[in-house]
C-alpha cells in the first residue's frame, strides 16, 4: 500500500512538473511553489527508488529526506512574496541552514557507507533528524497558519493556496507522530509515511490546480465581483464617485509611496469601509488591491527612469514603494511588457528596442 501511495505522489509531482514550464502565465512570482514541488518529487523519487528498485524497506524506513527541511521556509518565502515584503539574502540562507546542514548530513552517511558498517549510529543520527524536520515543518506552518487566517488583505486564491498547503504540511506532520506513538505504545504496524506521503501528492494537486486556473480566473474578473457584491447597496453613481475620490487621492497624496499600505489604510483615507473600497477596486478598477496600488508605482518608476537614468533602480524601487525586486519584476513587465533593467537600458539606447525576454 505504501508503495502505492509513494507512486501517486511522486506521479503527481512530476505532472507538476511538466506541466509548470508550459504554462506561459507564469512568472517568479510562484518561484518558491515551484521549487516545493521540484524537492518533493526528489523527495519521493529517491524514496520510490529505495523501495521499489532496491527493494529495501530499512533504507526507506530510516534514511529520512533531507528535502523536508526546506518546505517550510519556501511557503515563507512564497508568503512573503505574495505579501509585497522583501527577504535579503542573508536572512533567506539563515532560512535554508537547516536544509544544507542536512543535505550534507544525508550525503555523508552514504558516502560513508553508514547504514551498513554503523547501523546503530545510523539509526541514532536519523531518530535526531526525523524528530528535526517535524519540529521545522510544524514551526514554519504553524506560524503560517496564524497569519493567514486572519490576513483578508492577501488575495483570496492566493491565501487559499498557502492555507490548504499549509494545513496539509501540519496534518503530515500529526498524523505521522500518531502513527509512530501507535507502533511504539500499542504494537500496530502501520508505516509512518503513509499519511504524509498523500499529504504530499494532494499539495501537489492543489498547486498544480493553482496554476491551471490562474488563465480562467483572471479572464472573468468583472463578471465575479458583480456576483459578488450585488446585495451590496452601493448605486453605481456612488461606486463611481468612490472610484473617483480614489484616483484623485493616488495621484495627489501618492499613499502608494508607503511600501506598508493596506487596504485598511486607504479606505480610512476615504472615509469608507474596506468592503465599500474592495467593491470599488473590483468593479470599477476591476483589479485587486495590490495589482491596482502596484500599477500606481510602476507608473511612477516610469517617470523616474525618464528623469533619473543614472539611478540605481533599486533605489527608485524603493522610493516608489516597492519593497521586493521580484514584484517589481513581475508588475512592471505586465505594464510595460519589459524589466525594469530592460526598459532602462532602451532608454539609454533609443535607437534600438530591448528583446522581451
Amino acid at each position: 500500500m505504501i508503495s502505492l501511495i509513494t507512486t501517486f505522489a511522486f506521479a503527481q509531482a512530476l505532472i507538476g512538473l511538466y506541466v509548470l514550464p508550459k504554462q506561459t502565465i507564469f512568472s517568479r512570482q510562484y518561484l518558491y511553489l515551484k521549487t516545493l514541488i521540484a524537492l518533493i518529487s526528489i523527495h519521493l523519487g529517491v524514496k520510490l527508488f529505495l523501495l521499489s528498485v532496491l527493494n529495501d524497506p530499512y533504507l526507506f524506513g530510516r534514511l529520512n529526506s533531507f528535502t523536508t527541511f526546506s518546505y517550510g521556509p519556501l511557503l515563507y518565502f512564497q508568503y512573503l512574496q505574495f505579501k509585497g515584503k522583501a527577504l535579503s539574502r542573508t536572512h533567506k540562507v539563515l532560512h535554508l541552514v537547516p536544509f544544507v546542514f542536512a543535505f550534507t548530513l544525508y550525503v555523508s552517511c552514504l558516502a560513508g557507507q553508514i547504514p551498513s558498517k554503523n547501523p546503530a549510529l545510523f539509526q541514532q543520527i536519523f531518530e535526531v533528524f526525523v524528530y528535526l524536520l517535524m519540529s521545522s515543518v510544524a514551526s514554519y506552518t504553524t506560524w503560517l497558519l496564524w497569519k493567514l487566517v486572519p490576513d483578508t488583505q492577501l488575495p483570496r486564491r492566493e491565501r487559499n493556496l498557502l492555507l490548504q498547503c499549509s494545513a496539509f504540511f501540519m496534518s503530515s506532520v500529526f498524523m505521522g507522530y500518531c502513527t509512530s506513538f501507535f507502533n511504539t505504545w500499542l504494537g500496530t504496524h502501520w508505516d509512518a509515511h503513509f499519511f504524509p506521503y498523500l499529504a504530499f501528492g494532494i499539495i501537489c494537486w492543489i498547486c498544480l490546480r493553482f496554476f491551471l486556473t490562474q488563465n480562467y480566473t483572471q479572464s472573468k474578473p468583472a463578471e465575479t465581483a458583480r456576483e459578488t457584491y450585488e446585495k451590496s447597496g452601493l448605486s453605481d453613481a456612488q461606486l463611481q464617485a468612490y472610484f473617483e475620490a480614489l484616483e484623485q487621492l493616488m495621484r495627489r497624496e501618492k499613499p502608494f509611496h508607503n511600501p506598508d499600505l493596506s487596504l485598511d489604510d486607504l479606505a480610512r483615507s476615504l472615509k469608507i469601509s474596506r468592503q465599500q473600497l474592495s467593491q470599488v477596486l473590483n468593479q470599477k478598477a476591476e483589479k485587486n488591491f495590490y495589482a491596482y496600488v502596484n500599477d500606481y508605482r510602476v507608473q511612477e518608476m516610469i517617470v523616474l527612469l525618464k528623469n533619473h537614468p543614472g539611478e540605481k533602480i533599486a533605489e527608485l524601487a524603493h522610493q516608489v514603494g516597492f519593497q521586493s525586486k521580484t514584484t517589481l519584476n513581475t508588475y512592471f513587465k505586465k505594464v510595460t511588457g519589459y524589466s525594469p533593467t530592460q526598459y532602462q537600458q532602451f532608454l539609454g539606447s533609443p535607437i534600438s528596442e530591448p528583446s522581451k525576454i
